[in-house]
């Protein structure tokens, strides 16, 4: 049973108090042994009390709703929504209402944060309130507090009330209520499908199991970009001829989970990626090593080995940071070794590159998509993308498709124009930086800044509390002395986990995310993602009052300001609830602190 209690409001007027809250000691903690009941006593008895407070001023409150047409449901747990529950969700016409309760006043950043992440799961993702079309509100209910005002928290699009003003939002929503009105049976039959991780994404992949219907997902063209895919794979199947495609994307736009679906449902088929860490734990994740190979041990058994391996589709993600022939140590470039390998004693091929804006972020990556064009010169290979023509001069034929470039992320719930906010503050066109952040805040995607780390994790840690969301430390590579937190290393590799899957998977290792002891990079974290993400900015990043300047640079970079700029491109990307932006007191940082408090007005924790 996924709730409490449920009931309408007469009902709910009707309860004793004791049937109550023996009811919701049940549903919450009927599970547990006699040993873990004794265990967990202080905890369970801390509960009652606040349901008890909670029941008291909610009676007091809805006594003058007795014949209004609304239900109640108490502790409605949020199925695969990571074991949240929010206190109280009042069902009205037209209307749900979601209400937290706190006994005492003073309310924190992570309170208000929580109170508005279940308004927009619900909102988002309840089939039942998506198909009637009901609005959500939510409300953090002082129950101690005596004033009459009803404070509108816009940073977090919520309200917060007292037992004396509760009944102002009440009345409002009542006025504006339409004919839709459900029971707490037909909400409680809805399925709740939030928009899943990457790592969720792929494991429904390997189960057969279809991607939620979810808002994000209707709006995008994910399915025209996988047919489009499809429909090509085929023409080369029935013409013997050599293919190669380009599919681009955003950060969180779908591009890995498009690749892994591909090699999944295509026979003769590979995924392959040159970011180590992305396929560690994937592997890990998947218990698989066949499904996600290495790019590294996939090229190596052809040159060093021989070996010409059998799949004639060939799907090579982040296809842009393909190395070149320097970095490689002789005079092949990685697409020139793809391209052997996929037309090697074959009649047709297919090369899919997956490819992420602004995502370059090792030396030897930095030629881009020239490398493929160089690549395919009289290689009688098709081209398709959505890119101009004159970027694929070497190609036999060129065939520009509308549906190749995935148009919305899907990490980032229903932000979906956070990317171009990122990228217009790190392009240094802070004017259209600051309209693009303005529609966040009413998206529910919050950023925030802070240069006191210890309250940033407590935030963090109050906000997900007893749930399996994931929170962590992320800092750009380089310069390591520099930070207050320690680097996930890239050693250990003999001793599984690697540190980072560990990172990721393993919540007893040090390195795990959640136990905030380290931080990992842009190259441990690309491809990948966290619920909410402290960036650990630094010196390496400065703002100079108009642009950017940057410090602790690669040697040997062609271009070592956009590889910087690159790096905290991935950084600020990482995150699907929301990014908080540490800024240590440093002298050299004055000016970035100025640009997010006060230029950005970023808010602070």
């Amino acid at each position: 049973m996924n709730y409490g209690w449920k009931g309408t409001i007469k009902e709910f007027l009707q309860l004793s108090l004791h049937d109550f809250l023996q009811t919701l000691t049940s549903s919450v903690y009927g599970s547990l042994n006699s040993q873990q009941w004794q265990d967990e006593q202080e905890k369970i008895q801390s509960q009652q009390r606040a349901w008890k407070d909670c029941f008291e001023k909610l009676q007091l409150i809805l006594e003058n709703y007795n014949d209004l047409d609304g239900w109640l449901i108490f502790e409605y747990t949020i199925l695969r929504g990571s074991g949240r529950r929010p206190d109280v969700l009042l069902l009205l016409p037209g209307h749900v209402l979601v209400i937290e309760c706190k006994s005492y006043n003073a309310v924190s950043t992570a309170e208000y944060l929580q109170t508005s992440l279940y308004v927009r799961d619900i909102e988002h993702y309840h089939s039942t309130v998506l198909q009637h079309s009901l609005k959500v509100t939510g409300v953090l209910l002082l129950t101690n507090h005596t004033s009459d005002a009803l404070v509108p928290k816009n940073e977090f699009q919520v309200y917060l009330a007292s037992q004396n003003s509760l009944h102002k939002l009440i009345n409002g929503l009542i006025k504006r209520s339409t004919s839709n009105i459900i029971t707490a049976d037909q909400f409680l039959a809805g399925t709740y499908q939030p928009s899943p991780s990457m790592l969720e994404a792929a494991r429904a992949i390997l189960n057969n199991e279809n991607l939620p219907r979810i808002k994000a997902i209707d709006s995008s063209n994910f399915e025209n970009v996988y047919n489009t895919i499809q429909y090509v794979i085929e023409e080369a199947r029935q013409t013997n001829s050599h293919h190669l495609i380009l599919v681009s994307g955003e950060p969180g736009a779908g591009k890995t989970f498009l690749g892994l679906k591909i090699a999944h449902n295509t026979p003769n088929s590979v995924y392959l990626s040159g970011n180590g860490p992305l396929v560690e734990v994937l592997q890990d994740t998947l218990n698989n090593k066949t499904f996600v190979q290495s790019l590294y041990g996939y090229k190596r058994d052809y040159l060093q080995h021989g070996k010409t391996p059998h799949e004639q589709i060939i799907i090579f993600d982040e296809a842009q940071r393909a190395w070149d022939s320097q970095k490689m140590n002789g005079h092949l470039s990685e697409p020139d070794v793809i391209i052997q390998i996929a037309k090697a004693n074959k009649p047709w091929s297919m090369i899919i590159g997956l490819i992420g804006d602004g995502q370059e972020i090792h030396l030897g990556e930095e030629s881009g998509l020239g490398l493929w064009n160089t690549a395919i010169k009289n290689q009688g290979i098709t081209v398709h993308a959505k890119h101009e023509h004159h970027l694929f001069s070497n190609a036999e034929h060129y065939e520009q498709h509308e549906h190749l470039h995935l148009n919305c992320s899907l990490r980032s719930h229903a932000a979906l124009k956070y990317y171009a906010f990122v990228n217009a503050l790190l392009d240094g066109d802070i004017e259209s930086a600051q309209l693009l952040k303005q529609p966040l805040e009413e998206q529910r995607y919050p950023i925030f800044v802070t240069n006191d780390l210890q309250r940033a994790t407590e935030q963090l840690q109050n906000l997900y509390t007893d749930d399996f969301k994931t929170y962590g430390f992320l800092c750009a590579s380089g310069a390591d002395r520099l930070k207050n937190v320690e680097v996930v290393p890239f050693g250990g590799r003999n001793v599984p986990p690697k540190p980072t899957t560990a990172y990721f998977n393993y919540p007893n290792s040090a390195y795990y995310c959640k136990n905030l002891q380290y931080a990992a990079t842009e190259f441990q974290t690309q491809g990948l993602e966290l619920d909410t993400a402290i960036v650990h900015w630094d010196e390496d990043l400065c703002w100079d009052g108009s642009k950017w300047r940057a410090f602790y640079t690669k040697n040997g970079a062609k271009d070592p300001l956009q590889m910087k700029l690159n790096a905290y491109r991935v950084l600020l990307t990482r995150g699907r609830d929301a990014t908080i932006i540490y800024v240590p007191q440093k002298n050299k940082l004055q000016q970035t602190w100025h640009l997010f408090t006060q230029v950005m007005d970023i808010p602070t924790l």
